[in-house]
């Protein structure tokens, strides 16, 4: 669902439509999945950590929050989404910020009732040439633990942390959370193709350590390459096609 980075045509959904060809990540699927996925219900306030060209604002925002702070490191991704933010029918809800998370936490006032983040995925490996594209995509920029620790000051007592990350970062993520009081509440395995071994988690946490964890299972993909109904339910609500 992503298009090449040379695509310089809007991304559209049937609320909203996007540019993305500055961002340093573009529209894709992981985004899309947590952006519907995450619980906004008693939502009125959340915080979209890392937000790229701004799609998981702006579907948050399309499911009625009605405040929404979007932060980013890198300038030409921020201005992007503030462009896209302006562009929308939820222009009014939606707010950019040029700054790291260290900074804008040190900084915030606010306690939000729902922070989602498609933080960087990788510690290290597979390094690009571009250095926007790194510090989007790896750790050395915002590690896991920062991530978790700086949410932990920014939410309501009541409030929720949603991140999708590679199925095999889980584990070691979902400890830092519990060492930090985090515990997880829902999870979303998500499968590229049915047959294969999930790729990705969504997985949401809050401070009360009493809820049992509700799991569910996505399969994107039919064995034959076709996506799946479970996927077009899913999406349907939201992709024009």
């Amino acid at each position: 669902m992503s298009r090449h980075k040379t695509d310089t045509r809007p991304f559209l959904f049937k609320q909203f439509g996007l540019s993305h060809h500055q961002s340093t990540m573009k529209v894709g699927i992981d985004a899309t999945l947590i952006g519907i996925w995450a619980d906004v219900s008693g939502v009125n306030m959340a915080l979209d950590i890392g937000t790229g060209s701004g799609v998981i604002a702006l579907l948050l925002a399309s499911r009625g929050v009605s405040e929404i702070d979007a932060i980013d490191i890198d300038r030409l991704s921020i201005s992007e989404a503030n462009e896209n933010f302006i562009k929308s029918p939820f222009s009014k809800q939606l707010h950019a910020h040029h700054q790291s998370l260290e900074t804008f936490g040190k900084h915030q006032t606010k306690k939000y009732d729902l922070i989602v983040s498609n933080p960087p995925f990788f510690n290290h490996h597979f390094l690009a040439t571009d250095e926007r594209i790194n510090n989007a995509r790896h750790t050395r920029t915002l590690t896991h633990s920062d991530l978790i620790r700086i949410s932990k000051t920014l939410l309501q007592d009541e409030g929720r942390l949603c991140v999708v990350l590679p199925y095999s970062a889980s584990v070691n993520f979902k400890l830092e959370a519990r060492k930090n009081e985090f515990f997880l509440r829902r999870q979303l395995l998500v499968f590229p193709k049915r047959g294969l071994p999930p790729n990705r988690i969504n997985m949401e946490f809050s401070f009360d350590p009493s809820r049992q964890c509700h799991h569910e299972l996505l399969a994107i993909r039919e064995e034959d390459e076709t996506y799946s109904n479970q996927f077009k339910q899913w999406v349907s609500g939201f992709y024009l096609e």
